[in-house]
């Protein structure tokens, strides 16, 4: 009896012997430590909107950022900034400000080319007047520049913009950059532009930016009578008349670069009133605004190596 049951142990061990074989074999068929490759994939802001050389919050809109955007006024592109509110007062001639972090509108600087704008009607910058064509960097601080030299007036502003005009290039022996764009629009809206860099020579360029603008605003709309019936009406003192014109000379010298600059907008605004439902036409409540600001303005920059750069050197 026991020879016979210590047989049968031999037996099962053979066999187990056996079937272990095919499922050994079967594990090595499925190899879960295979290294797949994944290709290298980088992550980058197509916008560049951060910057990262400031002490204070940063973000930028270089001029192909402005490109890609296919905004046509300032007011459209720094909408897209963190943390920013476009207010549009209505109609087309209505001012565009912007509100950053809930701190209003009032407390935000609008810089242009370094001179601070201001506008003595109603205390607020209108960003819709500046025109993208011309434009080279927008930049947005949440607080103040990162600048070692600034006026005590960047000081002041919670918030700041800052709009850098474009400096001319000139590929190779070329001379001249012409630029020539017609815009159109509902409502008669024509905006013709003109951008022309000219190189006198190795150390002297100029650039000459205008822009004209005009629109009717005389768009049609529906609204409800006093007796309960519908009516169209056409929308009255709308019309929008802008010119903008810029002339820039820039200049070489040794270690160093000036630049002067001349500037004048002029615009005449309808700001349609109320439509009054009980007795239309009674009460108009319109308003009209002109605007005109000049200004010249120079700048002068030398380059030269820190002190602490020069100790290195000996």
């Amino acid at each position: 009896m026991k020879e016979r049951t210590f047989k049968k142990m031999i037996f099962a061990v053979f066999c187990c012997q056996f079937l272990s074989i095919p499922l050994f074999a079967q594990q090595q068929k499925v190899d879960t430590t295979h290294t797949y490759s994944i290709p290298e994939i980088t992550v980058s802001d197509i916008y560049q909107t951060r910057e990262v050389r400031s002490t204070a919050p940063l973000q930028v809109f270089s001029k192909d950022a402005l490109k890609n955007l296919h905004a046509l006024q300032v007011s459209d592109a720094v909408k897209h900034f963190a943390g920013v509110t476009v207010k549009d007062y209505g109609g087309i001639g209505g001012l565009k400000t912007v509100n950053i972090r809930s701190m209003g509108s009032h407390h935000v600087g609008v810089f242009y080319d370094g001179i601070e704008l201001g506008n003595a009607q109603n205390g607020v910058v209108d960003l819709g007047r500046f025109s993208l064509d011309n434009m080279e960097v927008i930049s947005l601080y949440n607080g103040q520049k990162s600048a070692i030299f600034q006026p005590a007036k960047d000081y002041s502003s919670a918030s700041a913009i800052y709009m850098q005009t474009r400096k001319p290039l000139f590929k190779g022996e070329k001379k001249n950059n012409l630029n020539i764009g017609v815009k159109g629009g509902s409502f008669s809206t024509i905006n013709p532009s003109l951008l022309w860099e000219h190189r006198f020579n190795e150390r002297i360029s100029s650039s000459i930016s205008t822009e004209y603008m005009y629109t009717s605003g005389r768009y049609k709309f529906t609204y409800a009578k006093k007796d309960g019936y519908d009516t169209t009406a056409v929308r009255q003192n709308g019309d929008v008349r802008m010119l903008r014109l810029e002339n820039a000379f820039f200049g070489k010298v040794p270690k160093g670069e000036w630049k002067a600059k001349a500037y004048l907008y002029n615009s005449e605004r309808g700001y349609p009133g109320a439509a009054v439902r009980e007795e239309p036409g009674k009460f108009r409540h319109q308003d009209r605004q002109w605007d005109t600001n000049l200004f010249v303005q120079g700048s002068f920059q030398n380059y030269f190596k820190p002190w602490y750069s020069l100790l290195a050197n000996g």
